[in-house]
């Protein structure tokens, strides 16, 4: 949890966006009380919680993985980590059949498609294997916890405002994304839509697709950029997205005329924000997030009710619980510039 310990230590070096709006969840609480509570802080043994991220091998879920594992080795218990190559909703569902019918005893996903996977939640629940969600959620009943990193309309908002602030309100600008039907990515892009409105004299582009892909992101954004002459501003909305149209501005010659900005983590844009290259991302701490879910899991596996305020330890900061939703939220948005990009998760 090494940027937990530093993340606290931190206070104002990290501005919070739209904090009032990403920690204004009061929760009702399984207890309906709003007092603070630590459940399961004592170690466990024996589950095997398997967790499917959109897909492997990308810096973002490699830092939920750690900190998941984390929570493992302080709580107890096992942690397996699969999911496909590619942002694939079928190679996800393949992933997930294949941990049901090892009868783990919870599985989660990061989804890559908020229904195709509702006949999996509804045969984990046959099997009884739990089933959650963590970063981006499902729209099945039958799921039994959504772990979320900060309010998606705290983080939409935050990534307006800053291209807004930094092409000064004026000109042509694009949202680009990884898949169609991310649950997370698909909320977060209606906010910034909703957001940038405020804007009159912003003129915002069709969406546009790239896949969960830096390269994918880089064909894409010099695309743009060669179509629309007053671009002057892109949002990724993947981590994978923010790096690659960096790298297509600079191909384009184009650093300093076109502001990109979105949500990704320090380790994937770090030399572009120290170059000023890119001046400020969107993000939380998907260590953190990681461990915050295993936490969780863990909670609802060993039938411990969740307060509307909850300590967990190892985290810095209460974890408000919203029992309608089933819904633990790890925080308000961070924004990650040159004063705190050389954290590492």
């Amino acid at each position: 949890m090494k940027l937990a310990k530093k993340a606290s230590g931190l206070g104002a070096a990290f501005t919070l966006a739209l904090t009032a709006a990403a920690c204004g969840s009061s929760g009702t609480g399984a207890s309906n009380s709003s007092s603070t509570s630590s459940p399961s802080s004592g170690a466990t043994s024996g589950y095997k919680v398997a967790f499917v991220p959109k897909l492997v091998g990308i810096p973002y879920f490699t830092a939920m993985d750690q900190g998941m594992k984390s929570a493992a080795k302080r709580f107890g218990g096992q942690v397996i980590y699969e999911g496909p190559t590619t942002a694939s909703v079928s190679g996800q569902a393949e992933v997930v059949k294949t941990l049901i019918a090892q009868h783990v005893s919870a599985v989660g996903v990061s989804a890559n498609s908020p229904t195709a996977l509702c006949p999996l939640v509804t045969k984990a629940a046959s099997a009884n294997v739990m089933f959650y969600a963590s970063d981006s959620n499902v729209s099945c009943s039958n799921s039994k916890l959504w772990v979320e990193q900060a309010r998606s309309k705290a983080i939409g908002y935050a990534a307006a405002d800053i291209l807004a602030s930094e092409i000064h309100g004026s000109g042509d600008v694009a949202i680009v994304s990884a898949g169609s039907t991310a649950t997370n990515l698909n909320t977060w892009i209606s906010y910034m839509q909703q957001r940038l409105k405020k804007y009159p004299n912003l003129h915002v582009l069709p969406v546009q697709y790239a896949g969960e892909s830096v390269s994918g992101s880089v064909q894409v954004g010099s695309r743009l950029i060669a179509a629309y002459p007053n671009l002057k501003g892109m949002i990724g909305v993947a981590s994978t997205n923010v790096p690659g149209l960096a790298q297509a501005v600079l191909q384009a010659g184009k650093k300093g005329q076109i502001a990109v900005t979105g949500e990704t983590d320090p380790n994937s844009i770090r030399p572009e924000i120290q170059s000023g290259l890119v001046k400020k991302v969107v993000l939380w701490n998907p260590t953190d997030l990681g461990y915050l879910t295993y936490w969780g899991v863990l909670q609802v596996l060993e039938h411990h009710p969740f307060s509307a305020t909850n300590t967990v330890p190892g985290l810095p900061q209460k974890i408000t619980y919203d029992a309608a939703r089933h819904m633990l939220l790890l925080g308000p948005p961070l924004i990650i510039d040159k004063s705190n990009v050389n954290l590492n998760f």
